[in-house]
């Protein structure tokens, strides 16, 4: 069992001198953490639950001179160290769930709410890191605007021990230094490679093209060139699978293939030294279509390919997230499956979903204002966010985050389990 959250919130530091505090810190964070928990996603309406709860909360906790302002919250938010309260965080929630041996990712997302109060009027940027397997977030660095998320991964990197975890990363971190600190932590990466190496991306489309091209003339018993045929049969394993998956909005078709040899890739044998396999994931989204009479009328893959839709009456391959034709180069130091590579790359993907989409609709992140206080707020919410995530996970009552912070509001019992209590550890 961990400690009880406010524990975990007196590790931080008051920067308040003792003659001029009426209020707790760590008092005042578990109270912010709750009000959100039950899904008052503002400062102020957070303080309002709690002064609506001020009795059941002061079972739990002195609040000597009631619920804080609002303007004290965020003062408190912007005066704390912002590394100590990572720390705190990264303690928590390290008790609670093991950076080791699991899938982690990592990705950036921006705060775009606070774009205006920057000199710049770009929006600030936080780095995530995910344990993939619940949907955890194990710890947050801000990007600085002067810099990018290159110089941050590293710093991240540092924070976890990442033993036997694979790491994903976009492409903007497919970088030599960093695949080297991966290895020296004894970790593992699978890596997308985009048009920003283009003579690497174009190597392993060329390669797996002929890949493809040799395996349907096999499929097909037609007479293989022994040339070619000789020379893929040095390079190792090739395999490729197919999946379908059906949803309300759209028909997902897609194609993992890999090959667990990268000797004839180029950056290899200079730079990339610890690769081991290259692969690729061709993904096809076809939006649902339905007549007149409710009959369902989306066009095959092979259809859409050729003519497109009535909703997408040109489909084109791109690189971006939201396309309905894609094609994303990859590479690893793991000897994998195409199943295993194509389950690693979509648990990536479900961050948009699982993370982004979450903070951003649910705990209106996008939203949020706040400049001076947003690294600590954005903490917050993560506290909220992981115990919505566990509880979600333990009980079973609802996999709909929503309704999981209506739980937390309407159910005593949740709140002094999750939030009064420790939480049991999951290794």
């Amino acid at each position: 069992m961990t400690e009880k959250l406010i524990h975990y919130f007196r590790q931080i530091p008051d920067y308040w001198c003792d003659r001029e505090k009426k209020h707790d810190l760590a008092e005042m964070l578990v109270c912010v953490t709750l009000g959100v928990l039950c899904g008052r996603t503002t400062i102020r309406r957070s303080l309002k639950w709690c002064r609506n709860h001020l009795e059941e909360l002061r079972k739990h906790m002195k609040l000597n001179y009631g619920i804080a302002s609002p303007s004290t919250i965020t003062r408190m938010l912007s005066g704390i160290d912002e590394e100590l309260a990572l720390y705190a965080f990264m303690e928590w929630i390290g008790e609670i769930v093991d950076s080791k041996n699991t899938h982690l990712a990592i990705d950036g997302k921006a705060l775009r709410g606070a774009a205006e109060k920057t000199k710049s009027r770009t929006a600030p940027m936080l780095l995530n890191v995910v344990e993939t397997v619940r949907g955890l977030i194990l710890a947050q660095l801000p990007v600085d605007s002067k810099t990018n998320e290159i110089t941050v991964i590293p710093e991240l990197l540092k924070l976890l021990d990442i033993r036997g975890s694979v790491i994903t990363i976009d492409a903007i971190g497919i970088q030599t230094a960093i695949m080297e600190q991966i290895h020296e932590q004894e970790g593992h990466f699978v890596f997308t490679v985009k048009k920003n190496q283009p003579d690497a991306y174009e190597e392993i489309h060329t390669f797996l093209d002929k890949l493809e091209e040799e395996a349907e003339k096999k499929g097909k018993s037609e007479t293989p060139d022994p040339v070619v045929q000789d020379y893929l049969g040095k390079l190792g394993k090739y395999e490729e699978i197919n999946q379908m998956e059906k949803n309300r909005d759209r028909n997902e078709y897609r194609t993992c293939q890999i090959c667990n040899n990268a000797s004839n890739l180029t950056k290899k044998q200079k730079e990339w030294t610890h690769v081991q396999s290259i692969g690729r994931i061709k993904q096809v989204r076809i939006p649902v279509e339905k007549d007149s009479q409710g009959n369902d009328i989306t066009p095959t893959k092979e259809e859409f390919l050729k003519k497109g839709s009535r909703r997408v009456p040109v489909p084109s391959a791109e690189e971006g997230n939201g396309k309905d034709i894609q094609c994303t180069a990859l590479i690893s130091d793991l000897i994998l499956t195409a199943e295993e590579l194509g389950s690693i790359k979509r648990m990536h993907w479900s961050i948009e979903n699982r993370l982004h989409h979450v903070l951003d609709d649910t705990f209106r992140e996008d939203r949020s204002p706040a400049k001076k206080s947003r690294n600590n707020l954005s903490l917050i919410r993560k506290f909220a966010y992981n115990i919505l995530r566990l509880a979600m996970y333990e009980t079973g009552l609802t996999n709909i985050m929503t309704e999981m912070m209506d739980c937390f509001c309407d159910n005593a019992t949740l709140r002094e389990q999750y939030v009064f209590q420790g939480i049991a550890s999951l290794y």
